[in-house]
């Protein structure tokens, strides 16, 4: 289990290099060259990354993240991104909301100041803004228009807002979005070999590799391909609430019908399985894990398993495993977890 590092459990001259890195980082002057230099000295010791962390939640917590003398009305536990377009159709910077480490509780400051510091210096455009989560970690984020993304485990996003469209690219990972209306400017996500286009709704997209599944939970998406063969014209759908269609190089499937709050059961914090498969089941909780499960015994995979799961507790899930199906649970040495048949 990790445990929060506090300010006061830090040496004085980390605390010192990480506040100058902060203020530095937020200057209108900042090069190039000092994102570089940030980047390295973030890698160098995991204890930089420690002390970013700690100075940045005691930064937020006495509201002096703004010291440039910005409002922070409406805009609690979030750090103000940087604008180089000051055009009034681009709206207000987004918000953050807090991190979610499931299993730890703990906020990592550091990835979101890479995020919002470094996405200028990495060839994405000056309005290009990038979130990123790590393995078992989930981020919440309001966008300057206040539609919300809430990304899941292990996940990559980059959002593009102008006064003409709203783009976004989902790079990797999994996002649930639920998008305000604005006839005047779409709102487009691309993932893979997709492009979804959102009428005024709320959607998920997974991206797996170059495979996209897109379920939506309320109103209608556009679903078009993207880079189709020369032989024929590209597929677009619509997708209505409850529906789910998958995506890659050699098309659009046909929509099938879901219960798409099970579906989504990750916003939650949760895994509802109706009927999974063992091998189905293995394969999500290691999207959240970082040791490896796997089943020793190949006649198991097809061993079905059905039951709400909370996907911080990994304990808990292997447990009830042993006592519903007789699947049992053997840590090795190197930590992974190897699945095979309970005695009877």
């Amino acid at each position: 289990m990790m445990s929060h590092t506090t300010a006061s459990e830090l040496s004085g001259a980390m605390q010192d290099q990480a506040c100058q890195w902060i203020v530095r980082l937020r200057a209108d002057d900042v090069s190039a060259a000092d994102r570089e230099q940030f980047a390295l000295w973030l890698a160098a010791n995991p204890a930089h990354r420690q002390a970013m962390d700690a100075m940045l939640a005691m930064w937020e917590d006495l509201e002096i993240l703004n010291y440039r003398g910005e409002s922070r009305e409406g805009r609690e536990e979030s750090i103000p991104a940087r604008r180089s377009d000051p055009d009034e159709n681009t709206a207000a910077p987004a918000r953050y909301g807090r991190r979610r480490w499931l299993g730890t509780g703990l906020a990592l400051a550091a990835s979101l100041v890479l995020a919002v510091l470094l996405a200028p210096g990495l060839g994405l455009g000056p309005d290009t803004q990038e979130y990123r989560t790590r393995l078992g970690e989930q981020l919440a984020v309001t966008l300057p228009d206040g539609s919300t993304v809430k990304l899941n485990t292990d996940s990559r996003l980059f959002v593009s807002y102008s006064a003409s469209e709203r783009q976004l690219t989902l790079a990797r990972g999994e996002a649930f979005f639920k998008v305000q209306h604005d006839t005047s400017r779409p709102f487009l996500v691309t993932a893979g070999n997709t492009e979804v286009r959102a009428l005024g709704t709320a959607f998920n997209i997974l991206l797996t590799g170059e495979h996209s599944e897109i379920t939506v939970t309320e109103g209608v998406v556009r679903i078009t391909e993207l880079n189709a063969p020369d032989a024929r014209p590209a597929h677009s759908e619509l997708l209505y609430s409850d529906q789910r269609m998958r995506g890659d190089k050699a098309g659009l499937s046909a929509a099938d019908t879901v219960d798409a709050e099970s579906l989504l059961a990750w916003r939650d914090g949760k895994l509802v399985a109706h009927g999974m498969p063992l091998g189905a089941l293995v394969t999500e909780l290691s999207r959240y894990h970082p040791n490896r499960i796997f089943i020793a015994e190949p006649d198991l995979t097809q061993t079905t398993v059905s039951g709400v799961f909370q996907l911080e507790d990994l304990d808990s899930i292997l447990l009830a495993l042993e006592h519903t199906v007789g699947v049992r649970s053997v840590t090795l040495d190197d930590g992974s977890v190897q699945l095979i048949r309970a005695p009877l």
